[in-house]
Order: C-alpha cells, then sequence, then structure tokens
C-alpha cells in the first residue's frame, strides 16, 4: 500500500512538473507575440555589435562616428582656431604684464606702498613654525642644527663671495653714502669680532648663545639719524652726535622674569647698521647688514622672551604689524 501511494505521488509531481513547463514556454512565446504585435523587436548582442560597427563607419551615409568628413573637418578647424585664440589672448595678457612691470623696482614705492618700515628677523630658527631657540650647554646634538642654520646664512657674506665690479669698499665711508647707489658695498664678518663666530659654535658650548638679527629689505627705504633733541632714551647712552649714521639696535625681555634674568647682553657690531649700506634698490649681490646679539650670563632653565627692535627716526615699532622689532624666545639648560 506504501510502495502504490509513493508511486502515485511521483507521477502526480511529474504531471505537475510538465504542465509548469508548458505554462512557461506559452507564456514565452505569449509574450514574444505580443512584442511583435507592438512592432517591438528585443535587441541580440550581435546587433549592438553590427550597431556599433555602422557607428564607427556608415558606408551608406558615409559618415564616421555620426559625422560626415565636411562636418568633422568644420568641427576640427573649430577647436583650432578657438585654442589659437585662447593661447592668443593668454600670450597678450602676458606681454601686457611684462610689458607694464619693472623686475628691477616695485611698482607702489614709499607712501603708494604697504612696505614703508622695515620689520626685522633672527637666525637661527630651523623651525619656520617656531620662534624658540632652545639648547642644552656643551650638549652638541642639541643644538648641533641651530649652528648648521646660523652658518648658512653667514657664509653668504664671506669676502670671496663679495668680489667683482659690482661691489666697492666702503669701510672708510663712516656718514650716509650718496654715491655710486647702483653698487654694494661689501660687508665684513670681521666685525662680528671673535665670540660670535663658527670657530665658538657661536657661544652654544659655553651656554651663551649668539643670536643673528637682521633688517627686511625695503625698496629705496633710507634711514634718517637722530638729533640731540629726538634720540630716545634706550640708546641716549651710546648715541653720538659726531657718529650719528647707525640704526641702533637693543634687545629687552618682555617680561620683569625676562629682565631679571637674561643677563648682560653684547651686540656685534655694538652700534647697530651702519647708514652706508642703505638704500636697498635691488643692486644684484646685495647683503644686508647683520648684527649679533650674545646672551653672555642667561640663567639656565627659564625661558627668556626677548624682543630686539631697531631704531631711528624714521622707525616706528609695533608688534602686531612686526614693524621696526622681532620677537623670540631663549632658554638655555
Amino acid at each position: 500500500m506504501e510502495n502504490g501511494s509513493y508511486d502515485t505521488y511521483n507521477m502526480s509531481s511529474r504531471k505537475t512538473a510538465s504542465l509548469a513547463s508548458g505554462y512557461t514556454t506559452a507564456s514565452s512565446a505569449m509574450y514574444q507575440s505580443t512584442l511583435l504585435s507592438q512592432g517591438i523587436v528585443t535587441e541580440t548582442l550581435g546587433d549592438r555589435f553590427h550597431q556599433t560597427k555602422l557607428w564607427l563607419r556608415n558606408p551608406e551615409d558615409g559618415t564616421m562616428m555620426g559625422r560626415t568628413p565636411r562636418d568633422w573637418l568644420i568641427y576640427i578647424c573649430s577647436v583650432l582656431l578657438f585654442l589659437i585664440g585662447l593661447i592668443g589672448v593668454s600670450v597678450g595678457f602676458c606681454a601686457s604684464f611684462y610689458w607694464a612691470i619693472n623686475w628691477n623696482k616695485p611698482t607702489l614705492q614709499g607712501a603708494s606702498s604697504i612696505l614703508q618700515i622695515p620689520g626685522m628677523g633672527f637666525r637661527p630658527q630651523p623651525d619656520t613654525k617656531s620662534t624658540l631657540i632652545q639648547c642644552f650647554k656643551g650638549v652638541i646634538e642639541t643644538y648641533y642644527h641651530i649652528i648648521d642654520h646660523i652658518e648658512a646664512y653667514a657664509q653668504y657674506y664671506e669676502n670671496e663671495l663679495q668680489v667683482g665690479d659690482r661691489y666697492m669698499d666702503c669701510s672708510e665711508i663712516r656718514a650716509r653714502r650718496t654715491e655710486d647707489l647702483d653698487k654694494v658695498c661689501t660687508f665684513d664678518p670681521i666685525v662680528w669680532g671673535q665670540l660670535c663666530v663658527k670657530q665658538q659654535n657661536f657661544g652654544y658650548d659655553d651656554g651663551q648663545p649668539c643670536v643673528l638679527l637682521k633688517l627686511n629689505k625695503v625698496f629705496d627705504w633710507v634711514p634718517e639719524e637722530y638729533t640731540n633733541e629726538t634720540v630716545p632714551d634706550v640708546i641716549s647712552d651710546d648715541w653720538d652726535p659726531d657718529d650719528p649714521w647707525w640704526i641702533h639696535v637693543r634687545c629687552d625681555g618682555d617680561d620683569d622674569s625676562t629682565r631679571e634674568n637674561m643677563g648682560d647682553l653684547l651686540y656685534f657690531p655694538e652700534k647697530g647698521f651702519p647708514f652706508k649700506y642703505f638704500p636697498f634698490r635691488n643692486q644684484q649681490g646685495y647683503r644686508s647688514p647683520l648684527v649679533f646679539v650674545r646672551f653672555d650670563n642667561p640663567r639656565p632653565g627659564i625661558i627668556l622672551f626677548i624682543t630686539c627692535r631697531a631704531y631711528a627716526r624714521n622707525i616706528v615699532h609695533d608688534r602686531t604689524e612686526k614693524m621696526g622689532q622681532v620677537s623670540f624666545e631663549l632658554i638655555v639648560d
């Protein structure tokens, strides 16, 4: 009885599958018939390859990629004319720019320029994002990069690099220079003395660091000397009315703690930047004058907040605009 029921079940399943297959075939045939009756023809892969071939080149219409040779010629010529016009406009703008700009001097000068008063810079500054100078006395691993940075800047002032017709010896000039302004006064590193030199590792071996100061270049700017009535108190002790042609440099602490712990300061050259190196007129090979300030006995382990200022009658000091001064931090451990 069980075998008979199983056979009956198998026969019923086969009939059901056969009916389903027949229904599917019939449905597919009816779907194709419906598409044909509506004028819709399904595309095969071969049809699409054939259509692509006809798009690339259609011998009946004489087209390539949908365009006739004449259309392609017009299209290519239009693109070329557009590119030629674009290049012509660019060349015209560049030519006008080169004609209008003087490469030897700025267009805006003096009162018309935003740069009327020079700022100051300092070295070493291996990390341009930081103004901190830190070293450990006698531990060269902590300041060898500082020495390298100062030396890399100071080497441009070697005497053998300041030779030629464009240089002149200004050692005998004491006042303002009025002749041969198109030439460059040579800067003799001997004015830095024997303490702030590479042979002494710029004082960092002994915990007496030297910091190099410079004035930023402003085209055709000329310093003005003080008189007895206008000289500020901060430089009055060192100011000489018979030799007023110096831009004096003075560094001081920003707070009482720094002023108490920074110790004595020495300057090389002592009076600062000589007038004879100005004005800067983009002379080839021009060297800005430099001043070293030496911290002779700073107290170890204390961070010092220092601001150095340049003093001339036409220099004003502004910390926000960084005019006439520069600030940095120093710590000797």
